[in-house]
């Protein structure tokens, strides 16, 4: 059995120190890229594998070293107000900013909306910083681009937006909470579901929920497969009732599939009662709901996802837009609720003899 070649092998046929190699071969921009590159070379050439032992001993030691003098990681977003008052948004953050902290980094919100503030200003206020890790999070357009230079970061992103750079993500499954929300609405007797959307909604994910209501709808009749329903979303612009209300009286869904807040808001005009006269399901559940079923998120563990991922990429040395880009999907989990109840009873006292 040959002997294990060691970074002291790799270092002597290199003629550099160990540390260098070490460097080197963790991808350091304190090494030259010519000089990384040719201490690889050497390293594949002679069988080196990294020691997992060492590996993980080398994992404590920086993480040791960063609770002590913790690095700043740039958590972006391009929010107007808050983040602690934007729904899911806020959660993204709690999580991303605790397990940041269990890593021995700091997060620290950076928004792209700050009065003056733009895309090559922030790039070099970061990099002035000596900050290398950025989660993007929280984009109201799906087509938007953040322009840094990238070259001198490692990022990840939450959610799908901006759309551009092509970053490793970290999101929501969105596709499976629909099919989960239409599987649990077959299983309780629903026959006709119908998904309301905002207008620009699904764009902002890809379009991934429509993606998942026209997977799900192949199980149903044809004539059950009911259109989905968009809406303007702006909270502060009156509603149209008539559009829901030609809408419903066409297609006559027997459930409601959709964010609740939203649903309220269109049923008074058509007197529906929630559950006597239509079912509702919110796929988009930020907590469980004491009335509401659906599927709810755990928004935060996708922060805390986001948070892991970069963390990896920041510790490997890995900057730029990455040539393979990875996703990491976090499943919700169903709600039942009052208003979604079971409908096997109801057809069963129809069909029972009088």
């Amino acid at each position: 059995m040959s002997p294990r070649v060691t970074l002291r092998d790799v270092a002597r046929l290199a003629r550099v120190n160990v540390s260098t190699v070490s460097l080197a071969l963790r991808n350091s921009p304190r090494i030259s890229e010519n000089t990384r590159a040719r201490i690889q070379g050497i390293a594949k050439e002679l069988g080196y594998t990294h020691d997992v032992w060492l590996d993980a001993l080398l994992s404590y030691r920086d993480a040791v070293r960063r609770r002590a003098h913790p690095a700043v990681i740039a958590y972006v977003t391009c929010w107007r107000l808050p983040i602690e008052t934007s729904p899911h948004h806020r959660c993204y953050w709690v999580g991303a900013k605790r397990r940041a902290a269990e890593l021995g980094f700091k997060l620290e919100h950076f928004s792209l909306a700050t009065p003056g503030m733009s895309d090559e200003r922030l790039s070099s206020i970061l990099a002035a910083r000596g900050i290398e890790g950025v989660l993007l999070s929280s984009f109201v357009r799906g087509d938007a681009e953040v322009r840094f230079d990238w070259s001198r970061f490692s990022a990840v992103r939450i959610e799908m937006q901006p759309a551009r750079p092509a970053l490793s993500t970290t999101a929501v499954d969105h596709v499976r909470a629909i099919v989960r929300a239409m599987e649990e609405a077959r299983r309780l007797g629903y026959r006709r579901p119908g998904l309301m959307l905002g207008d620009d909604w699904s764009a902002l994910v890809e379009d991934h929920w429509e993606i998942g209501m026209h997977w799900a709808q192949r199980r149903l009749a044809p004539e059950d497969r009911v259109p989905i329903f968009t809406f303007d979303a702006a909270w502060e612009r009156p509603v149209r009732h008539y559009r829901f209300g030609h809408w419903f009286q066409d297609h006559r869904p027997d459930v409601l599939l959709g964010p609740y807040l939203h649903i309220e808001r269109r049923l008074p005009d058509l007197g529906l009662a929630v559950p006597d006269d239509i079912a509702v399901i919110d796929p988009f559940l930020e907590t469980p709901h004491p009335f509401y079923a659906g599927v709810a998120h755990d928004f935060e563990e996708v922060g805390a996802r986001a948070m892991e991922l970069l963390a990896a990429l920041v510790t490997r040395n890995e900057r730029g837009i990455p040539s393979v880009m990875l996703r990491c999907y976090v499943e919700g989990a169903w709600q039942p609720g009052p208003s979604c109840p079971s409908r096997h009873d109801e057809y069963s006292d129809l069909a029972a003899p009088r």
